[in-house]
């Protein structure tokens, strides 16, 4: 971890949190997958453990990786964590009653992990943005 973009980081932590939990909520109640063995099962049907923190950990990484790459590397990167993800979810998903595929299969995982890194990134370049120009403004005043 590079602690110099510490704001940066909790940024990343807390937005995709709440986007994956949302994103999470929202197929599990479309039942395109479920969450059999889940922690807090009375008050959530999807996978806390991994939408609140492994994933969101795996996108400060993400974009730490790509802080200062440009939009080749970014996609490629968004592709190759995608498919490490992707790589241990499945043999989960087939082997394991921790997860189990109903409307879903592991390219629909592979392509929407894309989507939501590179979505992570995207906002983080905002933010970043939005710092910089609102920072800059705001001590010319």
């Amino acid at each position: 971890m590079d602690w110099r973009y510490f704001r940066d980081w909790v940024v990343v932590f807390l937005f995709k949190g709440l986007l994956d939990l949302v994103w999470g909520s929202a197929v599990v109640s479309l039942h395109l997958l479920k969450y059999p063995v889940r922690l807090l099962p009375k008050y959530y049907e999807t996978s806390i453990l991994f939408e609140l923190w492994v994933f969101p950990v795996l996108c400060i990484w993400y974009n730490q990786v790509t802080r200062e790459r440009g939009i080749v590397p970014i996609i490629l990167y968004a592709v190759l964590f995608s498919a490490g993800v992707t790589a241990i979810e499945y043999p989960i998903e087939r082997y394991t009653g921790l997860l189990r595929y109903i409307d879903w299969n592991w390219f629909t995982t592979f392509y929407t992990l894309i989507i939501t890194f590179l979505i992570s990134r995207g906002f983080i370049a905002f933010y970043r943005w939005g710092c910089d120009y609102f920072g800059r403004n705001g001590r010319n005043h």
